[in-house]
């Protein structure tokens, strides 16, 4: 009785010894793989820069996580007035050694990335940016940029959905006007007037003209060496000159003898 009662006990012990190996060898496995497959965490925000725009410009918002553990893939949805903010169709940019691709729709963007292959999750206690995606200004007022989804996957595939999403706010600014800057006028330089230098004039004294004497006319003897034509030339109208007067009284008397004898006829 006491020799069975033995046995049982040493082997009660052998099993006892064999269970606590066991635990010590196989218990930090399945600590690591419970751990290991808890689901990532990650305290997210937003940011944009600059802090002010205007219409026309492009800003960044980015999208940062904070105390991030086993973070294999997620996928971020930004939400704005699309009537103030739209994607400029830039890429976005996400943490190195992996893929990063953004969708856009009316009102929204999402982002989503992803590690390649065998690569770890990301994990770290600061701040780790997750996204960025550049924008453009639409029109002057505020816009409200949210973060209003966010689904993040661990290596092993479990999901964390953030529902609580980040936001901030952007003023937005009109055009500035172009102030017309004055145009210098240049005085004009002082006109300097000089007083005419005087001019001596000389005056020339006359010089007398010598007046040719006028050639007498009328008849051979005024004028020194005429010619015997033009003397012939005077007397013959002399001539013709008396010859017409003698014709004249040669005529009257010729009436005057006629009409006395008509008179003695009667």
């Amino acid at each position: 009785m006491s020799t069975t009662t033995s046995l049982r006990r040493a082997r009660m012990r052998r099993f006892g010894a064999a269970l606590a190996a066991g635990l010590a060898l196989f218990g930090p496995l399945a600590v690591a793989s419970a751990a290991h497959a808890a689901p990532p965490t990650a305290v997210l925000t937003v940011e944009v820069a600059p802090t002010t725009a205007a219409v026309g410009d492009t800003v960044v918002v980015t999208v940062r996580g904070s105390g991030v553990t086993d973070l294999y893939a997620y996928d971020l949805v930004l939400s704005a007035d699309d009537l103030l903010l739209e994607p400029t169709g830039d890429a976005p940019t996400g943490p190195e050694g992996g893929y990063t691709s953004a969708v856009a729709a009316p009102g929204e963007v999402t982002i989503s990335h992803t590690r390649v292959g065998t690569s770890p999750g990301l994990s770290s206690t600061g701040q780790i940016v997750l996204a960025s995606v550049p924008v453009r200004v639409l029109a002057a007022g505020t816009a409200r940029i949210e973060l209003s989804a966010a689904r993040l996957v661990s290596t092993t595939g479990e999901v964390t959905t953030n529902a609580a999403g980040a936001s901030i706010s952007l003023p937005l600014t009109a055009v500035p006007t172009p102030t017309p800057t004055p145009t210098a006028t240049a005085t004009p330089a002082p006109t300097v007037t000089t007083s005419p230098t005087p001019t001596s004039t000389a005056t020339a004294a006359p010089i007398p003209t010598a007046s040719a004497s006028p050639s007498p006319t009328g008849s051979a003897a005024a004028r020194p060496g005429g010619s015997d034509l033009a003397a012939t030339g005077a007397d013959a109208a002399a001539w013709l000159t008396s010859g017409a007067v003698g014709v004249v009284l040669l005529a009257a008397g010729a009436l005057l003898v006629a009409r006395r004898r008509q008179g003695v006829r009667e």
